[in-house]
């Protein structure tokens, strides 16, 4: 289930209005999903805010206080994310909104920064609301599980640089620990380019996801030492004592 894959903080929250996400910042911490509430304050002042490297989800709010006779703003609501999602990163975004038909201009300005997540939908708050500032968070995170789950095929695996040129980076990638598959892959070297460090001989993680139409890579800097995985073979090993070493 998509929701079970999350650790923490994996799922960051965005609004400028506390009674709007109470109720979904308590679901998810009762159900043990690790979470992150940024506010924008009531001038729409954009908040000062690190990289979040772990983050997968996000709920969005889309309309906000950003001047005289303006309440939406899609360049804003798209620097919010640019704020905190790591160049490259997949991630899923949901427009927890009052404004569902805004979306759509949004997701256009996230392309337009390279941004764009790996799916997106847009959920009404009106729909789930159940008191003045209450919400049914588990029906709106049941249909996420469900919507989320049918569009996605995820596979994870490692891979050593042993390339670096000027637009592309060679990566010797380990398909299957068990079975010892590898494949030497080619990948555009601008996605690595201020998040990855780019350096012959270092490991990294890389996550494949799938969708129809579509297939993302999202790379990582992985801190274990995989250099027994990414052993040089010997392929004299065992032949000291043959006739190809023998002096004739």
């Amino acid at each position: 289930m998509f929701l079970e894959e999350l650790s923490g903080p994996d799922v960051v929250v965005i609004d400028d209005t506390d009674r709007e996400v109470a109720s979904l910042l308590e679901t998810l911490n009762q159900r043990g999903i690790s979470n992150e509430y940024v506010k924008v304050d009531l001038a729409g002042n954009m908040p000062a805010h690190d990289i979040i490297s772990s983050i997968k989800l996000i709920f969005l709010d889309l309309n906000y206080n950003i001047g005289v006779g303006s309440s939406f703003d899609p360049h804003f609501c798209a620097e919010l994310i640019q704020r905190i999602v790591p160049r490259g990163k997949q991630y899923y975004l949901v427009a927890w909104t009052k404004d569902k038909d805004k979306t759509d201009t949004v997701i256009e300005v996230l392309k337009e920064l390279d941004l764009l997540p790996v799916a997106y939908v847009s959920k009404l708050k009106e729909q789930y609301r159940t008191g003045d500032s209450t919400y049914n968070i588990d029906k709106l995170l049941d249909e996420l599980n469900n919507e989320f789950d049918k569009i996605k095929e995820v596979h994870d695996f490692y891979g050593e640089i042993i390339e670096v040129e000027q637009d592309f980076v060679l990566i010797n990638c380990l398909l299957d620990k068990g079975k010892k598959i590898y494949q030497i892959r080619r990948f555009d070297k601008l996605p690595f380019e201020g998040y990855i460090n780019i350096v012959v001989g270092n490991f990294i993680s890389i996550r494949s996801v799938t969708k129809p139409g579509s297939r993302l890579f999202e790379f990582n800097n992985e801190a274990t030492d995989l250099a027994q995985y990414f052993k040089k073979p010997n392929y004299f090993e065992g032949l000291e004592d043959s006739n190809f070493f023998t002096e004739k």
